[in-house]
C-alpha cells in the first residue's frame, strides 16, 4: 500500500543533519537534500534517464527500448531541478566530470540488480527512494524500514562507509573536509544523502580510536588506535600467529601419519628397502660409494610399479644394443 505524507521542507539542526522525517526513526538523519544531490553531481549524470548508462537484467533493451519504466523527474518539484544542468542527471552514458569528486563510484545498474538491491518499487535504486520519500511517498510493506536500514549500515552513526572516511581522514592527519582523502568514499557517501560534517567526525572518531573502521587495516591506524585498541589488535594478532602455527603443526602431524602409513603398507607388501637401507649404506661405505653400474635390486624386493619401472628400463637397454647405441 502506498500513502503519502508532507514532503520534508528541508530544516536542519544545528548540526547541520535534516530534522527528523514525518514516519521515519530517529536515527534516519540525511544531511543532504535531493536538490543539493543533484546540484553536486551523482551517479555519472545518467541517474533520471531512463536509457541511461548500461542496460541492466530486469529491463533489457529489446524488451524495453524506451529503457527503465518509472524513471523519470515528473514526479518531483521542479524546483529540484532548477539551476542543475541536464548533463548531471538526463546524460546517456555514464561520465565521472558529472559526478562531484570526479571518480567513478559504485556499481552499475546491473550490479545493483544482481546484488538484490533493486525491488519493482524503485528500478533505480536507493536514491530514487529517497527522492520519494523526500517528497512525502510511504511504503507499508517493509521496503522503507529495509531501505532505512540500508542508509544506516552506510551512513548513519556507525555506518561503515562512514567510519571508514573518518579513520582515512585520521590515518592521513587532514582536515575532515580535505577532498584529497577517499574521494571514492565521499562520492559513495554523497550517493546515501550524506556528506561528513566536523560534529560528526569529531564524534565517529572516538569510535575509531576503540573499534577501529570497517576496510581500514589495523597497521594503517596505529597512531590512531587507543591503548586498549592497540592492546587487542595485539591480541589478535598473536592469537591469529598461534593459529596458525598450530595449523602448520596439525598438517606436519597429519603427513608424518600418512607417511608412516605408507611405509607399513610397503613393508607389508614385502618392500625390504626400509629395512636394507643401513646395509645398502654400508655396501657403499665398503665400495668407495655407489658404483654407476650398480645392478638393479632383485625383483623380489621391489613393488609392482617398481618392477614395471625396471622391466621397461631394460627393454630400453635392449633396443639400443640391438640398434648399436648401447
Amino acid at each position: 500500500m502506498v500513502r503519502h505524507v508532507l514532503a520534508h521542507k528541508g530544516d536542519r539542526d544545528v548540526n547541520g543533519r535534516l530534522k527528523a522525517f514525518k514516519d521515519a526513526p530517529s536515527h534516519f538523519r540525511p544531511n543532504l537534500t535531493p536538490s543539493e544531490m543533484l546540484s553536486k553531481g551523482m551517479h555519472g549524470g545518467i541517474y533520471f534517464n531512463p536509457k541511461g548508462g548500461k542496460p541492466g537484467i530486469r529491463y533489457p533493451r529489446n524488451k524495453y527500448p524506451k529503457g527503465i519504466p518509472g524513471v523519470g523527474i515528473d514526479e518531483f518539484p521542479s524546483e529540484w531541478f532548477q539551476g542543475v544542468p541536464k548533463e548531471l542527471y538526463r546524460s546517456r552514458r555514464y561520465s565521472t566530470s558529472h559526478n562531484c569528486y570526479a571518480v567513478k563510484s559504485g556499481l552499475d545498474q546491473a550490479g545493483w540488480e544482481s546484488s538484490g538491491w533493486i525491488t519493482d518499487h524503485d528500478p533505480r535504486g536507493w536514491t530514487q527512494w529517497y527522492f520519494r520519500y523526500f517528497n512525502g511517498r510511504r511504503l507499508d510493506d517493509g521496503e522503507d524500514e529495509r531501505q532505512i536500514g540500508r542508509w544506516n549500515g552506510v551512513a548513519g552513526d556507525k555506518g561503515r562507509w562512514k567510519q571508514n572516511l573518518i579513520a582515512k581522514v585520521m590515518s592521513q592527519s587532514k582536515a575532515f573536509d580535505d577532498v584529497s582523502v577517499s574521494p571514492v568514499v565521499r562520492q559513495t557517501l554523497l550517493h546515501w544523502a550524506y556528506e561528513l560534517t566536523e560534529a560528526d567526525f569529531l564524534h565517529g572518531a572516538k569510535r575509531v580510536k576503540t573499534h577501529g573502521a570497517t576496510y581500514v587495516p589495523r597497521q594503517q591506524l596505529a597512531g590512531v588506535l587507543g591503548p586498549k585498541a592497540q592492546a587487542k589488535h595485539a591480541a589478535e594478532r598473536a592469537a591469529a600467529v598461534d593459529a596458525a602455527s598450530s595449523q602448520t603443526a596439525a598438517l606436519s602431524t597429519e603427513a608424518n601419519a600418512v607417511e608412516r602409513s605408507r611405509r607399513a603398507e610397503r613393508r607389508a607388501r614385502g618392500d625390504a628397502s626400509s629395512s636394507s637401507e643401513p646395509a645398502q649404506k654400508r655396501q657403499r661405505s665398503a665400495g668407495g660409494g655407489r658404483s654407476k653400474a650398480a645392478s638393479p635390486p632383485p625383483a623380489s624386493l621391489l613393488v609392482p610399479y617398481e618392477q614395471e619401472r625396471e622391466a621397461t628400463k631394460e627393454r630400453n637397454r635392449a633396443k639400443l644394443a640391438e640398434l648399436g647405441l648401447a
